[in-house]
């Protein structure tokens, strides 16, 4: 598969987002050692877990072998693939049906194989073999020291840019790093930094990392994001008008998809429990896999690695409700990009972003390859409408009115001076990086709106009702206020 962008926007756009790298977040160091001794304690408390089920020491990292011979015997390290120490070997000795999980060989073929992945201890949880009451306690455990670890090598102990006070640095984002149009970033060439596409969110665990990005003194972090972002795209590409206008008049999508799907009336909840149910959740994750023809089996497995323990008969139930729902998905999105592929072998953008496709043959089975051109289009169109946004910031304004620190395929973070009139300035601008029209092959056109929040950090913040200057003096006052409760 190749992809091509115009030479014009690639090297423009690398020029900008070389700016956004080398700016950096700032950090709280202190913070950030409070949180490292905290995820210390927790991965330490969760391997007694295991260890004091499995009757042995469990531990991770050769540094830490046991040098007790009697220990050592019958000791594990998790992170071992073979030798004395093999995670697989332990599970199998203790008698756990080890899932098998489909990989790519070296001549590019899937194979299944045994594995300790996330994915197999995930389902390994939701078989639950041993009929634990709540699931396995030592497997939950091991999931947990792995997003611990994770979190821990990857963020609470990346390099930051020696100073009196702690950056991340985010550089080397690539503009065309992935397939279906979404940035990819990786560490600075000196080793500064991390992968600052993929902050980890949406957990307590993601906001002891979170809570550490902090805004500069005397700034605010504004943030940006768009609105629903891929269900404007792919509801254009499926020529749903009635997806469109709900979109335009801020419906609630998701929980109207789940009050059909479950048969709950809207009106039998409020707002905030149905923001809160697992049918909303389900409503959501099922759109978005029935959106990218996600199979009932693989939508299992992801919602397993959320940690919900849905099989894949309930699933496929979901899924082909949701096929009755909202047919134009499969009948008409769907049906355009096998026919495009099948014929011309190539996709294009309404920016004119070009993706070849050369492994697609007509009426032959090509799911995988199918399932990844369904992304293409409408990832692609958030990722450079985002991409376009920052452009425009990084290059229409002067150089001391430039803020942008974070960029994360459908939303932008601004590290901006603490006042009114300057957070309005920059929101309107931001509005306006935003504000472009999206044309489709079949004439439907689309303008995606964005949400702003306030933040004195990247976990608490608060939401700008309107884009105005009294909308950003009570959001701004009401996170100065909970900032101060907490800080009490």
């Amino acid at each position: 598969m190749k992809e091509r962008i115009t030479s014009e926007y690639e090297h423009a756009l690398q020029a900008a987002y070389y700016y956004i790298g080398n700016r950096g977040i700032r950090v709280d160091t202190e913070g950030l050692k409070r949180s490292g001794a905290i995820v210390n304690s927790e991965i330490a408390r969760n391997l007694a877990i295991a260890s004091s089920q499995w009757g042995c020491k469990v531990f991770v990292g050769a540094e830490n072998n046991p040098v007790d011979e009697a220990v050592s015997k019958l000791a594990v390290n998790l992170n071992a693939t073979q030798g004395k120490y093999a995670f697989l070997t332990k599970l199998k000795t203790l008698g756990y049906n080890v899932p098998k999980i489909a990989k790519k060989n070296e001549d590019g073929d899937y194979e299944a194989e045994y594995s300790t992945g996330e994915l197999a201890l995930q389902r390994m949880l939701a078989t639950n073999q041993f009929n634990y009451p709540g699931g396995d306690p030592a497997i939950r455990a091991v999931l947990k020291v792995r997003e611990l670890g994770k979190l821990k090598s990857s963020y609470l102990n990346a390099r930051l840019f020696s100073s009196s006070e702690g950056y991340l640095y985010l550089s080397n984002y690539n503009v065309a790093g992935t397939l279906t149009g979404r940035r990819s970033s990786r560490k600075h060439t000196f080793r500064f930094g991390n992968n600052g596409q993929n902050f980890p969110k949406h957990s307590d665990i993601a906001a002891l990392f979170t809570e550490c990005l902090v805004a500069r003194k005397g700034h605010v972090f504004l943030m940006v994001d768009q609105i629903q972002a891929e269900d404007w795209p792919v509801s254009a590409l499926a020529h749903n008008l009635r997806a469109l206008d709900e979109l335009k008049n801020g419906v609630d999508r998701h929980t109207n998809l789940a009050s059909s799907i479950f048969n709950i009336p809207v009106s039998s909840r409020t707002v905030k429990e149905w923001k809160d149910s697992l049918e909303r959740y389900l409503g959501k994750k099922t759109r978005h896999a029935s959106n990218y023809d996600m199979g009932p089996g693989r939508m299992s497995d992801a919602l397993a690695q959320e940690g919900h323990s849905i099989g894949t008969p309930e699933c496929k139930v979901l899924l082909d409700k949701v096929a009755i729902l909202d047919p134009n998905v499969r009948g008409v999105f769907h049906k355009y990009v096998r026919d495009t592929v099948s014929r011309d072998h190539i996709l294009v953008t309404p920016f004119g972003r070009e993706r070849q496709i050369l492994g697609a043959r007509p009426d032959d089975i090509n799911s995988s390859v199918f399932k990844e051109a369904y992304a293409f289009i409408p990832q692609s169109v958030v990722g450079d409408n985002t991409g376009f946004a920052v452009l425009k910031l990084e290059t229409e304004y002067p150089k001391e009115e430039r803020y942008v620190v974070q960029e994360g395929h459908d939303s932008v973070v601004q590290d901006v001076p603490q006042d009114v009139d300057t957070i309005y300035k920059v929101l309107l601008r931001t509005d306006g990086s935003f504000n472009r029209k999206v044309r489709f092959y079949n004439g439907i056109e689309i303008q995606i709106p964005i949400e702003a929040e306030l933040g004195f950090n990247l976990k608490t913040t608060v939401k700008i009702k309107s884009f105005t200057r009294a909308g950003i003096a009570e959001a701004l006052k009401k996170l100065q206020d909970e900032t101060k409760a907490v800080a009490a």
